[in-house]
């Protein structure tokens, strides 16, 4: 792959992981607002908020993966420090 194609691809992964991130703080805030009972258009329950608790969860997992991969592929690529002129044997 290309340096512009690892680049482009960790671009992509770093905006794949703020989506991913702020969906799983939604559905974490959904979790604790069904646990409570707090739509009061049904009944909570502690199940559901757990049920999906696990997933916001997943979500924020996956976001974190997903974000230090890109910042390993992007960190890849920067100029490594060559190594001096080697020391001449007397």
């Amino acid at each position: 792959m290309t340096r512009t194609g690892i680049i482009a691809w960790s671009v992509l992964g770093i905006i794949g992981s703020a989506f991913l991130l702020f969906c799983g703080g939604w559905v974490a805030l959904f979790a604790f607002a069904i646990s409570i009972d707090a739509p009061h258009a049904w009944k909570g329950d502690i199940r559901f908020g757990l049920i999906y608790g696990l997933i916001a969860l997943a979500l924020i997992i996956g976001a974190v993966l997903l974000l230090r991969g890109s910042i390993r592929r992007l960190r890849s690529l920067r100029a490594r420090p060559t190594a001096g002129i080697a020391e001449q044997s007397s």
